[in-house]
C-alpha cells in the first residue's frame, strides 16, 4: 500500500506537478515507490490518491509498473495521512506493507520487515534508522525503543533512539488502532502507531546501511538525487568488475 494523496506544498511550491509525480533522476516518486515494491517481491500495489488524483492515476497507469494496480480515493486529500490509510481498509489484506510515496531508498528494504514472522502480539513493524545521516531531525518522526519493540513514537519525542524511516508491515489491527487515537490528535499514521506502541504491539527493524530520504522539500529532493547517483555509480562499478 502506497499513500500518495497529499499535495506536498513544501516540495511542489509552484511547479504545477502533484507530489507523487515530482521526479528523482527523471523518474516520478510514485514510480520509485512502485519499483521498490516490485523488487521487494510484491505482486499488487494499492495506491491511495487524492490531490489531482485523476492525473496521478493516469500517470501511474501509463507506467510499466509490473504490478497489479488498485486505486483508492482519500475522502480528504488535505487531511493527515492516517485518513488515507483508513480509506484503504476495505481492500487491505490481512498483512501488508505500507510505504509513503515520498520516501526514497537506495536499496530494497521492505523484506527486512518480514525477515522473521510477526510475533503473535505484534500488529505491525516499522523500519527505523538508528544512525540517521543528513536527516532534518526537527521534522523527523522519532522512535524510542526497548530492544526490538517501540515504546513511543512522535516528532517531539525526547529522548529517542531512532528515526521512523516510513516503511511498515502491518496487519488489519492497525485500522482499529487509528480509530482509537484521541479525537484531539491529528489522525496521522503515527497516531495509530502510538496506539500500537502503548500496547507493546509495534515492532521495529533497523534499516541498516541503506540510505534513504524523506522528500519533503527541494533540499530533500537534491539529497535524493545524490543518493540515486551514488546507487548508479555502485551498480556501474559492480558491473565493470564482472
Amino acid at each position: 500500500m502506497i499513500l500518495a494523496a497529499g499535495n506536498g506544498s513544501r516540495l511542489v511550491n509552484g511547479h504545477g506537478v502533484p507530489k507523487p509525480l515530482m521526479t528523482i533522476g527523471g523518474t516520478p516518486l510514485v514510480a520509485h515507490a512502485l519499483e521498490h515494491a516490485r523488487e521487494s517481491g510484491c505482486s499488487e500495489a494499492i495506491l491511495v490518491i487524492g490531490h489531482e488524483g485523476e492525473r496521478v492515476k493516469a500517470a501511474v497507469e501509463a507506467l510499466d509498473a509490473g504490478l497489479k494496480l488498485r486505486f483508492v480515493e482519500s475522502p480528504d486529500p488535505t487531511a493527515p495521512n492516517g485518513v488515507s490509510l483508513l480509506a484503504a481498509e476495505p481492500v487491505a489484506a490481512s498483512q501488508f506493507f505500507l510505504q509513503m510515496v515520498d520516501h526514497f531508498f537506495d536499496d530494497v528494504t521492505l523484506p527486512k520487515l518480514v525477515a522473521t514472522p510477526l510475533a503473535p502480539d505484534e500488529i505491525g513493524r516499522v523500519l527505523v534508522d538508528r544512525a540517521p545521516r543528513d536527516i532534518d531531525l526537527q521534522d523527523a518522526t522519532k522512535v524510542r525503543l526497548a530492544g526490538n519493540r517501540v515504546l513511543a513514537i512522535g516528532k517531539g519525542l525526547e529522548p529517542w533512539d531512532a528515526i521512523d524511516a516510513g516503511c511498515f508491515v502491518l496487519t488489519r489491527g492497525v485500522f482499529e488502532a487509528l480509530r482509537r487515537a484521541p479525537a484531539a490528535e491529528p489522525r496521522t499514521v503515527s497516531s495509530g502507531m502510538r496506539q500500537l506502541a502503548s500496547r507493546g504491539s509495534l515492532g521495529a527493524v533497523h534499516v541498516g546501511s541503506t540510505g534513504w530520504v524523506d522528500v519533503d522539500t527541494p533540499a530533500d529532493r537534491e539529497s535524493a538525487e545524490t543518493l540515486l547517483q551514488q546507487r548508479l555509480l555502485r551498480a556501474e562499478s559492480a558491473s565493470a568488475r564482472l
